[in-house]
């Protein structure tokens, strides 16, 4: 059973024919009540404190929970974004490649579209100047008919 100041204060002896003193036991029931007030109300505050502390201790446990749970969600989503990053980038390199190759290969067939180019009109100029050298010669040809012609008449 629980006591307090009170019941001590409110305690009754029953009182024999050569029994204690009643004074003195009153002065000490005073003393022990006074005492026991001072450790009950410490006691009680102790309790109050430490409810409040315990609440408090919950309240951090909770925020530290939570804190750990967005670090290793910062930490997924950290190595999620580094995959993705790495992902991108060989998307990106593998499609730099693609048009590198594309490029050198359109380069290759307009190379030779110029060399093709360049022949013919290596050939256009060997049939002109063959061309042009057969008319100066006919000319020529023509002129010299034209001089006997003259000559003759």
């Amino acid at each position: 059973m629980q006591m307090t100041p009170l019941d001590i204060r409110n305690i009754t002896f029953s009182k024999g024919i050569r029994g204690y003193r009643c004074g003195e036991v009153e002065e000490f029931l005073e003393t022990v009540s006074l005492e026991f007030e001072t450790a009950y109300t410490e006691n009680f505050e102790l309790r109050e404190k430490t409810k409040v502390l315990e609440a408090e201790i919950v309240h951090y446990r909770q925020l530290e929970n939570t804190l750990q749970q967005t670090l290793v969600l910062a930490q997924k989503t950290a190595e999620e974004v580094k995959e993705t990053a790495r992902h991108e980038a060989a998307l990106m390199l593998r499609e730099a490649e693609h048009d590198q190759l594309s490029k050198v290969s359109e380069s290759q067939v307009k190379l030779e579209e110029i060399k093709e180019e360049i022949q013919e009109l290596s050939r256009t100029r060997v049939l002109l100047r063959t061309q042009l050298k057969s008319f100066l010669l006919a000319h020529l040809d023509l002129d010299k008919l034209q001089e006997r012609s003259d000559s003759i008449a």
